[in-house]
C-alpha cells in the first residue's frame, strides 16, 4: 500500500478502492492503527474517518431516532461554511473518508455540494445518507454528483405510505420515490460511474413485508445497490420489542433472543472509533463516537480550539482512559459487525 498509495476502504459492507492517496494519508493511516492497537491516550495522528453533521435540521420526526430525545441547544442549526473550510484546511490532507450525516438531514444544508467538493479535492471518500424528502426541482442533484460524491444512500422504508410512515414519521413515501428516480435518471443520463446509489430499508415489523417491493423498485429505476439494515433499538433493546421484525434473518445478533441478548451484553466492544472515527456535530462539538447520543462526553470544540488540540487534548485522554466502560459503550450497538442483513449489487461496478 505504501508504494502503490492505494487502499480498499470498506463501508457498510461495500468496498471502495482508493488510489493516488497522499503520503500524509498513508502515514496517518498507519500511525492511527498503531495508536489504536496500543490504546494511546493522546494520539498525534488524525482520525482515519469522520462522521460529520452538516446540519441538525430534519423534516422528519422518526420515533426511534435519538434526535427526538436530544435537547438541541439554541443557535445556528447548520455548520458554518467558514468553520468547515478551516476544518478541511487542517484535516483534509490526512483523512480518508467522511460520512456527511448524524441527526439532521444533510441535503438541507445550503452548501452541502460544496462541502462534498472540498473533501473530494483532498481525495477523501465522501458518503451521504438522505431521507430523500427534498424536491428534485429544488435541490440540484447534478451539482451534488459533480462535487464527486462516492455514495448516496437513500432511505426508503416502504413503497406505500403506510409502511413508510411506520418508521419515517412526518414524511411522504412518494417524495422519496421521486427523489430516487431522479437521482438514478441523472446518473444514467450523464453516464457517470459515481456516486454509488444505494436504496436502503431499515427492517422493522412494519417494513419487512415490503422489502421485496423496495428491492424491485431499486432494480427498476437503475439503482446500484439495495441494502437492508437491522433496526437499532437505542433505548429499549428488549428482544420482545414490537418494533423488531418477525423474520430473525433481519435482526442483528443482539436482538435474536433472550440468550443472544445476554451473550451480547457480556461482549467487549472491540472498537477503534476512539482513535479512528469520531463524530463532529454541526456546532463543532467533537464526540469520540456517534453512540454518545446525549453528548455526555464531549471532547471539546474543534472550531474554537482546533481539531488536533481537541482530539489529542487532556479531555480526550481522560475519555479514552475510560474506554470501554463509558455508558454508551456498555449499550453499544456495534459490538458485532452484523447490522447489514443484505447488500445486493444491482449493477456491475
Amino acid at each position: 500500500m505504501v508504494l502503490s498509495r492505494s487502499m480498499d476502504i470498506w463501508y457498510d459492507d461495500i468496498c471502495f478502492p482508493r488510489k493516488h492517496l497522499t503520503f500524509s494519508q498513508v502515514k496517518n493511516y498507519f500511525l492511527s492503527r498503531v495508536h489504536s492497537r496500543l490504546k494511546v491516550r493522546y494520539p498525534v495522528s488524525y482520525p482515519i474517518g469522520l462522521q460529520l453533521e452538516p446540519t441538525v435540521r430534519c423534516q422528519l420526526s422518526c420515533l426511534l431516532c435519538p434526535r427526538m430525545r436530544i435537547a438541541l441547544s439554541p443557535g445556528k442549526e447548520d455548520m458554518l461554511w467558514e468553520n468547515y473550510t478551516r476544518l478541511m484546511d487542517e484535516i483534509g490532507r490526512y483523512v480518508l473518508a467522511i460520512a456527511f450525516w448524524q441527526w439532521g438531514e444533510p441535503l438541507l444544508h445550503p452548501r452541502i455540494s460544496a462541502m462534498v467538493a472540498r473533501a473530494h479535492d483532498h481525495n477523501i471518500l465522501t458518503l451521504i445518507s438522505t431521507n430523500g424528502q427534498v424536491s428534485p426541482e429544488e435541490f440540484d442533484i447534478g451539482l451534488l454528483f459533480d462535487a464527486g460524491l462516492d455514495m448516496l444512500i437513500i432511505s426508503l422504508d416502504g413503497i406505500d405510505q403506510q409502511s413508510y410512515d411506520s418508521f419515517r414519521k412526518g414524511g411522504e413515501a412518494s417524495r422519496t420515490l421521486r427523489f430516487a428516480q431522479a437521482a438514478c435518471r441523472i446518473k444514467r443520463k450523464t453516464g457517470r460511474t459515481t456516486p454509488l446509489i444505494n436504496i436502503r430499508v431499515v427492517a422493522t415489523a412494519e417494513t419487512e413485508s415490503g422489502i421485496d417491493n423496495v428491492r424491485e423498485f431499486a432494480r427498476d429505476i437503475g439503482a446500484d445497490v439495495f441494502s437492508v439494515k437491522a433496526v437499532s433499538l437505542y433505548y429499549d433493546a428488549d428482544t420482545d420489542n414490537p418494533v423488531l421484525p418477525a423474520n430473525r434473518h433481519y435482526r442483528s445478533f443482539q436482538y435474536q433472543g433472550k440468550q443472544e441478548a445476554e451473550e451480547y451484553k457480556k461482549m467487549l466492544p472491540f472498537c477503534n472509533k476512539p482513535w479512528s472515527w469520531p463524530t463532529l456535530l454541526h456546532d463543532g462539538t467533537l464526540l469520540i463516537c456517534e453512540c454518545d447520543h446525549q453528548s455526555g462526553q464531549p471532547l471539546g470544540n474543534v472550531f474554537s480550539d482546533g481539531f488536533l488540540g481537541v482530539w489529542s487534548g487532556s479531555r480526550s485522554g481522560r475519555v479514552r482512559e475510560q474506554f470501554p466502560d463509558l455508558d454508551f459503550c456498555r449499550r453499544c450497538r456495534y459490538k458485532l459487525d452484523d447490522a447489514f442483513r443484505e447488500v445486493t449489487f444491482l449493477q456491475k461496478r
